[in-house]
């Protein structure tokens, strides 16, 4: 036997008779050598040595003479004292460099300034601190931040950080758990769980290896299966099929798990029917851009584009691309662009799936006559055209049928609907330098609305460059524009720039089909970019 197994032997044996001292909690020690942690017999069970490598964290349950009870991923015995570490003050304060757990822990992400669960952290594991904050310490994970509660931990200053014993391949990608999913990690060859996360939680790869890719959490690496995620490939939204409502909400959603660092979305009101009006904000940066669409329902092809410039301008950002010289990442670093994708929800689903998407069939029947053919619909869902709503020379607003209508109908008062109200106080929360309305049909650009000397000079000069860009003409100024419309207001109201874009070929009154999208992408994918890059004073 060797001497070393002989003297640990021979110092439990004359320890079993001693009175043991008073327990230290939530004490951590480090032993010193390669030794191990005995376990006594059990009914049925014979004595169990378990190797446990020098520099490695146990936790104190009971001092003896010469001996120390322990507990370390899940074995519980004694180890000699001769093998561990005892300073002065056994309780390590909270300058210790790592975290251990003493217990089971909830993974928390901070998202729009709370806390939130994403996993669990197993008791025991331990990992190199980050810093604390509120009540919580903090860690790095990929390339974002994990939190567990401070009152889970005990703090050490030195560690042994165990984690997978393959490097793999360099593979840096982001991903999203698609379920509960195991972080694991080599321990006596034989992969062991970290802890684990739970189903949609976005994350970075480091590496792949075999069935496996490789993540860094608090100083450790982990290997996490490959059939359990889903990689980012930078291309979440189709726009060459129809966008319902139901599509648009659920690419909102997915572009933001993925481009947690730039993108956030909020509800900024309801639709009569109750539907959420959504906004989604891109970018870090202080100056603020409007782009908006589907004011009007059968005008949806327009949230095909907005929702396509979501969806490439995030990846532009994260892979450092341009875009007819555009660099986005630049531009979204000084500048956010809010996009409102559809403003009138109710009606875009009455005109693409019909009266059963509306809370009150039977009254929008009536009001559309009897017909079940709504194609030529452009009102919300009351027969209010949203874009005659907004109070910029309401009163004075032409060809009014008096009369909720299919079109044109501009309301009872200014902003009586809840689209048009939420749009208005959206606007009225921010400060933006420039907004673009995004309408369908005629190929033109609106732009002027009673504004004079420098401002109409600075508009009409933006105004250029989005005709130079699309190739869409500009529609004159007149001395008495009808007034109501968004970019009406915009313009009157907050005295910056607003351009209304009509985006398609005049195709009469039904939806733009879906095969000029090609054509009006190619005109209008930088515009967004574009008025971020735009200096307005």
């Amino acid at each position: 036997m060797k001497k070393w197994l002989f003297v640990l032997l021979t110092s439990f044996l004359l320890a079993a008779s001693l009175p043991p001292l008073a327990p230290q909690a939530s004490t951590y020690l480090l032993t010193t050598a390669d030794t191990t942690i005995y376990t006594p017999a059990s009914a049925g069970q014979a004595a169990i040595l378990t190797p446990i490598p020098a520099r490695t964290n146990v936790k104190v349950i009971e001092e003896q003479e010469t001996r120390i009870r322990v507990s370390w991923q899940g074995v519980n015995g004694f180890i000699a004292r001769e093998y561990l570490l005892i300073e002065e003050n056994d309780q390590i304060d909270s300058s210790g460099s790592y975290i251990q757990l003493e217990t089971d822990a909830e993974l928390l992400e901070k998202q729009n300034g709370r806390y939130v669960k994403t996993g669990r952290l197993l008791a025991d594991e331990v990992f190199r601190k980050a810093g604390s904050e509120n009540g919580y310490v903090s860690f790095v994970f990929g390339s974002t931040t994990g939190y567990v509660a401070e009152t889970a931990v005990t703090y050490l200053t030195e560690a042994s950080l165990t984690g997978g014993v393959q490097p793999g391949t360099a593979y840096k990608n982001r991903a999203i758990t698609e379920k509960t999913v195991d972080l694991l990690y080599s321990k006596n060859g034989t992969l062991t769980s970290i802890g684990r996360l739970q189903a949609g939680v976005a994350l970075d790869t480091r590496a792949a290896y075999r069935d496996y890719y490789i993540v860094d959490i608090g100083g450790r690496t982990a290997y996490i299966r490959k059939t359990d995620l889903t990689l980012y490939t930078g291309n979440y939204v189709d726009p060459f099929k129809t966008m319902t409502y139901k599509q648009m909400v659920q690419d909102l959603k997915e572009l933001v798990l993925w481009h947690p660092d730039i993108a956030s979305l909020d509800v900024i009101g309801k639709s009569v029917d109750g539907r959420d009006l959504y906004a989604l904000k891109l970018g870090t940066g202080k100056e603020e851009i409007l782009v908006n669409a589907s004011h009007h329902a059968r005008e949806h092809i327009t949230t095909n584009v907005v929702m396509e410039m979501v969806d490439q301008y995030a990846h532009l950002f994260k892979t450092n691309g341009s875009m007819n010289g555009y660099a986005a990442r630049s531009i979204l670093q000084k500048a956010s662009i809010y996009f409102v994708p559809m403003v009138n929800p109710d009606g875009v689903s009455l005109v693409q799936l019909g009266a059963n998407s509306a809370k009150n069939k039977a009254a929008i029947l009536k009001l559309n006559g009897g017909s079940s053919n709504f194609s030529a619909w452009k009102a919300n869902i009351r027969g209010v055209d949203l874009n005659r709503q907004y109070p910029a020379d309401w009163k004075n607003i032409c060809c009014d049928p008096g009369k909720p209508s299919s079109q044109n109908y501009k309301g009872p008062m200014a902003l009586s609907e809840p689209e048009s109200k939420a749009m208005h106080d959206f606007v009225l929360k921010h400060s933006f330098k420039t907004s673009a309305s995004y309408h369908s049909s005629g190929q033109i650009i609106f732009w002027h609305f009673y504004q004079s000397g420098a401002r109409k000079s600075r508009d009409l000069a933006l105004a250029k460059k989005v005709s130079q860009k699309t190739g869409y003409s500009l529609v004159a100024a007149r001395s008495n524009p009808s007034g109501g419309g968004f970019n009406d207001w915009f313009i009157q109201n907050e005295q910056k720039p607003g351009v209304t874009i009509e985006v398609s070929p005049y195709i009469g009154n039904r939806p733009v089909p879906i095969i000029y999208f090609s054509s009006i992408w190619k005109q209008n994918d930088s515009i967004g970019l574009m008025l971020a890059n735009e200096k307005i004073q």
